[in-house]
């Protein structure tokens, strides 16, 4: 079975299927994975979306499902194989380009701040605020 169904109809039957199977542990997380691309994939379909589009939906979905709304970078570790990536270079680059979003979550941690919040963690939000320790 196509992990694209063309058809709303043909998107329940390849649920249902993938239902109807026995699931183990593993086999169900599979399975999950498995019917949200067929969905992914007939709703990007359907609606003409750009490959930009379909790659900012998927950063999305697992920002969603990861309960984050900080930014987030994904390493493809086969980049290693070739000497043409820079993958240093790159999670630098991540980093310099969040940072000010994080320095300004840092000052209003700092607000918020309580006895409970542990040292090491406040003189990290400090650093990262600008703020001398």
């Amino acid at each position: 079975m196509s992990s694209t169904p063309k058809t709303l109809e043909e998107f329940v039957e390849m649920v249902k299927d993938i239902e109807s199977q026995p699931q183990s542990y593993n086999s169900i997380a599979e399975s999950l994975a498995d019917a949200t691309f067929a969905f992914f994939n007939y709703f990007a379909s359907k609606h003409g979306m750009t490959g930009f589009q379909a790659s900012w939906s998927g950063l999305k979905f697992l920002m969603k499902s990861r309960g984050t709304e900080h930014p987030i970078m994904i390493v493809e570790g086969g980049k290693l194989l070739y000497p043409q990536y820079d993958l240093h270079k790159d999670l630098q680059e991540f980093i310099d380009d969040t940072i000010p979003q994080l320095k300004e979550e840092a000052a209003k941690n700092l607000n918020e701040a309580n006895t409970y919040t542990s040292e090491r963690v406040i003189e990290h939000w400090k650093t990262l605020a600008g703020i001398e320790v």
